[in-house]
């Protein structure tokens, strides 16, 4: 994999397999939640028959059906906002008839679009171009949902995603702007793939995509004017190999549309949510450490263990971090005690450095470390500031050395650091029960039960 490619993946948590459905919940119950969280009343997104369109707004239907099936007041509106006549207004009408929206209204957003292009071209005596004209129809049409959202208290949903993103393909302030982004880190094909689980007509999750913004070629399809196929974006995202000119295009235009990357809340964020922002911590959950024979006996209750805890992060939509130990085969990241026994483990490629068969290692942020403390030389410090992070829960292995060392620099990086005592495990009893017991003494790190991990992670509500 390129090293760039290995950059732009991360930065958009683009995962090479999902699962729809689960997908499909997980950002059903992002809109859900964010919707408690801001106290707004729904949510409004402009409807144009396109793929990520129909899939973002029938996401945000499905949501506002959940609020008021649990008791709750939620309303979302679909609007139609064409240009005149809409090229493709069949595949528009297809997409509101199966959005099932509560309330669609239409738009046209061309007498504001001419009156623009009329007053510029009087005052700097010369019109639009066509393709800034085309710009400005799309922030004419980012207009008008604001201007109905402030006016009923709604959010409003943009309808990006990884592949756009990647390539820049919106327009900056215009359906590059919203309240809200739940189609982020899916490409292309994995838009579809949600919108077919789904069960929308082929005719939306087939339809080749087009911005239709311009008048001098209307329909001109998104591939044409991107000068890249889809099939290559998304193979690019999903970190598989791609001709080199396409990744060059792909990487250019990543650098190129860098100022239009703002700020919408993402599926991914956390800052959001109640309580202070916490991430899971997942320490060593691998083949290496589990070949001592204490540790072997238990690593199937752990794997569970871990992975409900993971299921409960990824459910209330906070980070989860796995760290893992790899060491260079020339020895230049060995420690004292490996290079006087001349001896390295989990290297690269190799089974020793595999997660364990079990583990649940879907969307993630990785972090290599190459000593006991995931602190220690590592990236751990810089994702957590991404993050916005500075409460971090610790499971994983093992408790004597790893996970302990990690606690103590945590606390000398500022960052509150809990223990999920029933998700840890050593094969050093003593050692261990001893530093836990320094951990909670002198460091005033909470040492909790799975029921009590498993709430903070669900409630943001730090223990005392």
């Amino acid at each position: 994999m390129r090293e760039k490619q290995r950059t732009i993946i991360d930065a958009l948590r683009v995962r090479p397999e999902i699962d729809p459905a689960a997908e499909i919940e997980r950002r059903i119950r992002f809109l859900v939640d964010y919707l408690h969280a801001s106290g707004a009343r729904g949510y409004v997104l402009g409807v144009s028959g396109g793929v990520d369109s129909t899939l973002a707004a029938r996401l945000a239907q499905l949501a506002v059906e959940r609020v008021r099936a649990d008791g709750g007041e939620a309303w979302f509106v679909g609007m139609r906002l064409p240009y005149k006549v809409q090229h493709d207004e069949a595949d528009a009408a297809a997409a509101v008839e199966f959005i099932g929206a509560d309330e669609v209204l239409t738009v046209n957003v061309a007498p504001g679009v001419d009156a623009l292009d009329t007053e510029i071209a009087r005052a700097a005596g010369a019109e639009l171009t066509d393709f800034t004209k085309g710009n400005a129809k799309a922030r004419h049409r980012m207009v008008a949902q604001y201007a109905l959202a402030g006016d009923r208290g709604l959010l409003v949903i943009g309808a990006d995603h990884a592949a756009e993103n990647v390539t820049a393909f919106f327009t900056k302030f215009g359906d590059g702007a919203a309240d809200v982004l739940p189609l982020s880190g899916l490409d292309k094909r994995q838009c579809r793939a949600l919108l077919r689980h789904l069960d929308a007509p082929r005719q939306l999750w087939a339809k080749v995509p087009t911005a239709d913004l311009l008048d001098e070629n209307v329909g001109q399809t998104d591939e044409d004017e991107l000068g890249l196929r889809y099939d290559d974006i998304d193979d690019y995202l999903e970190g598989r190999d791609v001709p080199d000119a396409a990744a060059e295009r792909i990487e250019a235009a990543w650098d190129r549309g860098r100022h239009k990357r703002t700020m919408p809340v993402a599926a991914s964020d956390t800052w959001w949510r109640p309580g202070p922002p916490t991430a899971l911590a997942v320490i060593d959950m691998q083949n290496s450490y589990f070949e001592f024979p204490d540790l072997a006996k238990v690593r199937d209750e752990l794997v569970a263990r871990v992975n409900e805890l993971i299921a409960a992060a990824r459910g209330a939509g906070r980070p989860v971090v796995l760290v893992r130990t790899e060491h260079a085969r020339d020895g230049s990241t060995w420690t004292l005690n490996m290079c006087d026994d001349d001896e390295g483990f989990a290297f690269p490629g190799t089974e020793q450095a595999q997660f364990l068969d079990g583990l649940d290692t879907g969307e993630h942020v990785e972090v290599v470390k190459t000593r006991d403390s995931a602190f220690f030389k590592t990236s751990l410090a810089a994702e957590l500031a991404r993050l916005g992070v500075d409460h971090l829960l610790l499971c994983g292995v093992s408790t004597h050395s790893c996970v302990s060392q990690t606690a103590i620099d945590g606390f000398a990086e500022n960052v509150h650091i809990a223990v999920a005592r029933d998700a840890i495990a050593s094969d050093d009893a003593a050692l261990s029960a001893a530093l836990l017991e320094f951990l909670a003494d002198q460091m005033r790190q909470p040492i909790i039960d799975q029921s009590a991990a498993l709430e903070l992670l669900r409630t943001g509500d730090w223990p005392d």
